[in-house]
């Protein structure tokens, strides 16, 4: 839990690892508890206050920080994506549905009805730490979940591996670029 290490000659500040999966129930008045191991691996000052609340891939509730939540834009401001309408349904769908919730003193997030509704979030619930974000399932639809895809672990982390190796060939690295 915590944050991890920085990459050696890295200016950047240490990348948000959340991790661990936690249950509990949304309360009668939509709010529901995040579990104190995860707030405390989040850094405020860093991170910013609260989280951005979405409806994300494979339609589960995701909980941002800001911080997080602000590297998600840079991809899509080009131009030329812009123009593309499916990238513009995609920025009213991810932006326009999104609400910043605050964490009050408890622990607790107040979560929208409509997307708990969205999310398929009936009343308990998985939190599921997912490495720069939370991922709020249902409980039953996690547990599906992990009943079906934990024995495929082996072949999921070789592909998530070829496909990070694959990326990082695409991409230069930032201090092989800069002059000796």
């Amino acid at each position: 839990m915590g944050r991890s290490g920085q990459k050696a000659g890295s200016l950047e500040s240490p990348a948000l690892v959340l991790s661990g999966e936690y249950f509990h129930a949304v309360d009668a008045k939509s709010r529901l508890t995040v579990p104190a191991k995860l707030r405390e691996a989040i850094d405020a000052k860093t991170e910013g206050e609260g989280f951005f609340a979405f409806i994300d891939f494979d339609g589960v509730l995701c909980l941002y920080t800001p911080a997080s939540y602000e590297k998600l834009a840079p991809v899509l401001v080009d131009t030329e994506l812009r123009a593309a309408k499916e990238v513009r349904d995609y920025k009213r769908l991810r932006y326009g549905l999104a609400e910043h919730v605050e964490v009050d003193r408890l622990g607790r997030v107040l979560i929208p009805e409509k997307l708990l509704v969205r999310g398929g979030i009936k009343k308990e619930c998985a939190i599921v730490g997912c490495q720069d974000h939370l991922e709020i399932w249902d409980r039953e639809r996690w547990d599906a979940f992990v009943k079906i895809r934990l024995p495929e672990h082996d072949t999921l982390a070789v592909r998530a591996m070829e496909l990070a190796e694959s990326r990082a060939a695409e991409e230069p690295d930032a201090m092989d670029e800069q002059p000796t």
